[in-house]
């Protein structure tokens, strides 16, 4: 990752951590438009072709001239240039763009990573986008009910605006809540233990039985003042709340927040019902003062602001004030259908919105059982936003319907071919749509995403049966996802590990449709053995064993065995996530994937595959048996210049000399492919036996320094799992040099994280493992040895990191080299 600072006159651009400044002050810049200035000022002074530069930041994806230009024009306006007598971007007409303005290039200076703990990215609480309006007396409500008790559910129909109160109550009261507020958004999920495995990966605990499950986590959050959301528990209230009760039993500090459309019910629940926005008790305002009572009623507040978003000139007036009223009063008060009306004020008048919105609600009223006033009233709104709509853009809307959870521009680009239209066409399709507020766009995110609401969801599926779509509509969606996967692995090869990982993280939602999908009604299961394949590298990573496990298993079971590409790459994702995570009998998926790979000529999985056997059979005490598996995979890395094929031979080649105990040639082998390729995973997992081997040596220093090294890579890439192991090693070299009540704990606390993870140790520390506890046990007495053991597991997972990353420098410092060392010339 480029560490780079460059500085052009006042303006500053931060690669490692993504800023771009102006005069002192953060400017944000759209994800492309940072990356394409940063190709631009690595090659001042150079020419950089719009293929290049197309390359660099879309990476060989379909873009248009027009969105090229945009991105240019972007970059210009954040550094105050102009295309006519450019002064930093000079377009090279017919050929591409020059840096041709002052540079000034620096690095990022090194800090120390901290352990914290808290929600990882993928469960943090969502960016507020706008203001909340007329909800003061319910946020006190939620303030009060949550200060005395410790469970709460927000109860109202869908479009009350439940959500965006408690999101706007966490923000406010995040300093309450020291170990965090995670976020958990239930639409995707279809049974109540799913959330429990996501709450479980979120705190690195691996999958197991439910009851297991639980005591897992009530360890981890015992003693934490956290705030755990849970949105929309609509459809699985009563299992949510069986899960939640005992969660709260096993804690004493831990609370919980809730939307819903009906109780969790369990014992100790409060629960507040979101009421309708407050309506003016005035309907025909005389005055200023009347004028400004019915502006400050909730409901007209919250309909004034919407206006004024698109409208600022807008203005409540004396005569359009019983109007406005009026359509407060149609809409009861409802927040979400106050805010689909503002979006039509661009176009009518008060009256004329009044006029269409009677209309619509005497056509749609319906006295359908099981569906209640407000109800009716949303759906009537709906319709009659919908009617608005040009006839693409409400079949545009439809389709949008397939996506959960949200999707970036790209993806809806993806579906134009399937749609019928020009990618263009497209990007002007959503914004249509986002400008009428029935897709909301959350730009805090990179890359900007898009969503829609649930209730507006839910409508579009609706629309999308009755156009008879759904079929082409869902078959688009996984052709998407399926590109999205694969271009995923083609970056992770490429190096751009870090930034895939990160937009991964937001598409499980979209990644588990498009596979649903491929194995029923598409009766494509190849498509879902490729989605599969191609996230061995993101699952590998990231860690999330879960997922993995749940895609493969579903893939797999019940497809015909044909020896396909993508039958042997889902094996293969399925073997690497068995070795990596549970260490239980990967072989037979990695040799059945090793062999349909030979046959089909798939040389990048016969390799993965192999290096992945290779690794299991030495831990397996079959090191004879690797080298085989390591000839297949250094053949192959040479034939294709890989670098991450050849930082997996390295590595096992490393590896076969430790199990033979030749400990200069397992370093020579390790540090001959550290840092190679863009699999910072695999950085981190090489430092981690350079440092092993290096303990074994007896050069306490610079394994302590190496053990420091990879912690810093594994908290850089939230590896939890990875962090352990130089927790284990800073306990190896505490027992060694007398500090046993701290090698006690560290024992402890590393065991505690493996036990989370289900990931239990490879077979090179296990010797280790054993011969610390036993002189551990032997110097401090069974029952002193036991305590400290236990009291390392109960630390705090950052108060445990941090210690041991402060030992792990002091040593590295103050530790002298073995004499070995000092002899040699």
């Amino acid at each position: 990752m480029d560490q780079s600072v460059y500085h052009c006159g006042d303006c500053q651009l931060d690669c490692s951590n993504r800023k771009f400044t102006r005069g002192g002050k953060e400017y944000p810049l759209e994800p492309k438009v940072f990356a394409a200035l940063t190709q631009l000022l690595m090659r001042a002074g150079e020419l950089v072709t719009r293929e290049q530069l197309l390359d660099a930041v879309w990476g060989h994806r379909y873009v248009t001239a027009s969105t090229l230009n945009r991105v240019i024009t972007l970059a210009r306006r954040a550094l105050i240039d102009e295309a006519d007598g450019p002064k930093f971007i000079q377009t090279v007409h017919g050929a591409g763009y020059r840096y041709v303005g002052p540079i000034e290039k620096t690095m990022t200076a090194s800090t120390e990573p901290r352990a914290r703990f808290g929600p990882p990215s993928s469960v943090r609480l969502p960016a507020r986008l706008q203001t909340l309006i007329g909800r003061e007396r319910e946020l006190a409500q939620i303030d009060s009910l949550l200060q005395d008790g410790r469970s709460l559910t927000v109860l109202g129909t869908g479009g009350m605006g439940k959500t965006q109160c408690a999101l706007a109550f966490a923000h406010e009261r995040a300093e309450r809540y020291p170990d965090g507020v995670w976020f958990f958004d239930l639409v995707p999920i279809r049974r109540a233990d799913e959330w429990l495995q996501a709450l479980a990966l979120a705190l690195s605990i691996a999958p197991s039985g439910e009851s297991e499950l639980l005591a897992k986590i009530t360890q981890a959050l015992a003693g934490r003042r956290a705030l755990i959301l849970l949105d929309n528990c609509d459809r699985l209230s009563a299992a949510v709340g069986a899960l939640v009760v005992q969660i709260l039993r096993g804690t004493e500090h831990l609370k919980v927040l809730a939307t819903s459309q009906q109780q969790l019910n369990f014992v100790g629940e409060r629960v507040l019902r979101m009421p309708p926005l407050g309506l003016p008790a005035i309907r025909r305002p005389t005055g200023e003062a009347e004028l400004a009572e019915v502006a400050d009623a909730p409901a007209v507040a919250l309909l004034l602001t919407r206006i004024r978003d698109g409208q600022p000139e807008f203005k409540l007036t004396t005569a359009n004030a019983p109007a406005m009223v009026e359509i407060c009063e149609r809409l009861d008060g409802m927040p979400l259908a106050l805010e689909l009306a503002a979006a039509r004020f661009a176009l009518l008048a008060p009256d004329q919105v009044l006029e269409r919105l009677d209309h619509r609600f005497r056509f749609l009223v319906s006295d359908v059982a099981g569906r209640d006033q407000r109800h009716r009233n949303l759906i009537a709104l709906l319709e009659w936003s919908y009617g608005l709509l040009s006839p693409e853009e409400q079949r545009f809307l439809a389709w949008l319907g397939v996506f959960v959870q949200g999707w970036t521009v790209d993806a809806a680009i993806d579906l134009a071919s399937a749609f019928g239209t020009l990618p263009e066409m497209v990007v002007d399709l959503l914004a249509g749509l986002a400008n009428k507020s029935l897709v909301s766009v959350d730009q805090s995110m990179s890359p900007p995403r898009y969503r829609l609401l649930e209730s507006v969801r839910e409508f579009a599926l609706e629309k999308l049966r009755s156009l008879g779509d759904e079929r082409r509509a869902r078959d688009a969606h996984l052709a998407c996802v399926l590109r999205m996967t694969e271009a995923a692995h083609q970056d992770m090869l490429g190096g751009r590990m870090r930034e895939r990982i990160a937009l991964l993280m937001r598409e499980h939602g979209n990644i588990e449709s498009a596979c649903d999908h491929a194995i029923g009604a598409a009766n494509d299961r190849e498509a879902a053995l490729q989605i599969a394949g191609s996230l061995t590298l993101y699952f590998k990573a990231h860690g999330n064993h879960t997922l993995c496990s749940q895609l493969c298993e579903r893939a797999l079971t019940g497809a015909p065995a044909l020896r396909t590409r993508e039958r042997g790459r889902a094996l293969m994702c399925k073997g690497i996530n068995d070795v990596m995570g549970a260490k239980v009998a990967p072989d037979l998926a990695l040799v059945e994937a090793l062999g349909i790979a030979l046959e089909v000529g798939d040389d990048w999985t016969a390799a993965y595959a192999s290096g992945g056997l290779a690794m299991w059979v030495i831990h397996d005490g079959r090191a004879p048996e690797a080298g085989r598996y390591l000839g297949t995979l250094e053949r192959i890395a040479e034939q294709r210049g890989d670098d991450i094929l050849r930082s997996v031979a390295g590595l096992v080649r490393g590896w076969m000399h430790l199990a033979a105990g030749d400990l200069d040639a397992a370093l020579v082998a390790l540090r001959s492919v550290r840092n190679l390729g863009g699999d910072y995973h695999q950085h981190h997992f090489i430092d981690m036996y350079i440092a092993l081997s290096l303990f074994r040596r007896g050069d306490y220093a610079a394994a302590a320094a190496q053990f420091h090294e990879s912690m810093r890579n594994a908290l850089a890439v939230g590896h939890m799992r990875g962090v352990s192991g130089s927790i284990e090693g800073c306990a190896y070299i505490a027992e060694r040099t007398g500090k046993t009540d701290q090698a006690c704990r560290f024992l402890g606390a590393a065991e505690q994280i493996r036990r989370r993870a289900g990931s239990p140790l490879f077979s090179f520390w296990v010797q280790h493992n054993g011969a610390a506890k036993a002189a551990m046990q032997a110097a401090l007495g069974t029952r002193q040895f036991e305590s400290a053991v236990l009291s390392g597991s109960r630390m705090r997972q950052e108060d445990i990191v941090n210690e041991a990353a402060g030992l792990l420098r002091e040593f590295a410092a103050t530790l002298a080299p073995p004499q070995s060392a000092l002899a040699a010339p």
